[in-house]
């Protein structure tokens, strides 16, 4: 099969991450145990996923004149992405990612997205070309709604498949919804989209329902250990989560996307959900954001262990 040529339009943070033993309550002060400074970003880690499953990734987006922004940029050509629509923010900082990581492995997330802002529709129409050649587009909300709406309209367009990963939780206009092909939000991303709280399947499958009234074509609802769910039209399947020892569940939404995007066109929604859980599930055995998207071969040796 030919090489699937990705487009990712999205943040590209600096991770300032801390160890805890827990994540604190409101005024609570707390000794951390580490720290460290790695890439992230929900668009940057859905690239680097992309690119280390096959993929020919292209990403566009916006990081500041600044250390951060030189460190982004170094990182993601050394996993071989086009950085040819990466733009340079005159006056915003490089966005930036305060996160707490629990022993257990659970996490807590601040971000200030600065230059991330910087990426605006009128950079979407310089995109047009491009669309060409195009097998996916991917997107996410720590950018401009304004500019993903734009991405998702041209993606249309063009016939290319478009897919939303709808966090950071936040109510999402219709007119963004009905514009994707798929909608992909985690539990608490799913509630803030329907106000259906989401915590067993039904849930999942009730908060998938009103996506799909709301203009959906296809969702599918990430529930971290309890596995994913897809809808269309009358069509859903659950598919269980892969068993692993997590250590760290930052930015496992986001290998999961690019595994999805991927393999939606390509495999049957059962085994593209599938390829989906196993990327996301590897990506909780390693500490970090981009440094833990795992590679290809490694997915797909996971798979045949578990038998698929």
């Amino acid at each position: 099969m030919t090489t699937p040529r990705i487009l990712v339009v999205g943040s590209a943070n600096i991770d300032l991450v801390t160890r805890v033993p827990r994540c604190p309550k409101p005024g609570e002060s707390m000794i951390g145990s580490s720290f460290t400074t790695v890439c992230g970003g929900k668009g940057a880690n859905q690239a680097v996923a992309a690119a280390r499953l096959g993929a020919q990734v292209h990403f566009a987006g916006c990081v500041g004149n600044d250390t951060f922004g030189t460190l982004q940029r170094q990182t993601l050509s050394e996993e071989g992405i086009d950085l040819t629509y990466l733009n340079k923010h005159p006056e915003l900082p490089t966005g930036t990612a305060v996160i707490m990581v629990a022993d257990e492995g659970q996490n807590s997330i601040i971000v200030t997205p600065a230059a991330n802002y910087g990426i605006t529709p009128a950079h979407i129409e310089k995109l047009g070309p491009l669309f060409e050649t195009l097998d996916a587009v991917m997107t996410q909300l720590e950018i401009p709604l304004e500019t993903v709406e734009a991405l998702l309209r041209t993606a249309r367009a063009a016939n290319v498949l478009s897919v939303l990963d709808a966090g950071p939780a936040q109510k999402v206009p219709e007119s963004i919804v009905e514009l994707a092909d798929i909608v992909s939000p985690n539990e608490t991303e799913a509630e803030a989209m329907t106000g259906v709280a989401v915590s067993t399947v039904d849930d999942a499958r009730q908060a998938a329902a009103q996506l799909l009234a709301m203009g959906a074509k296809s969702a599918v609802i990430k529930m971290g250990a309890g596995g994913a769910l897809y809808m269309s039209g009358k069509e859903w399947i659950h598919v269980p989560a892969y068993k692993v020892e997590a250590v760290d569940t930052v930015a496992a939404g986001d290998a999961f996307t690019a595994a999805l995007t991927i393999a939606w066109r390509r495999k049957p929604p059962l085994e593209a959900i599938r390829f989906a859980n196993a990327t996301g599930a590897l990506a909780t055995t390693m500490h970090g954001a981009q440094r833990s998207m795992p590679h290809r071969s490694t997915v797909d040796d996971f798979l045949k262990q578990k038998g698929h």
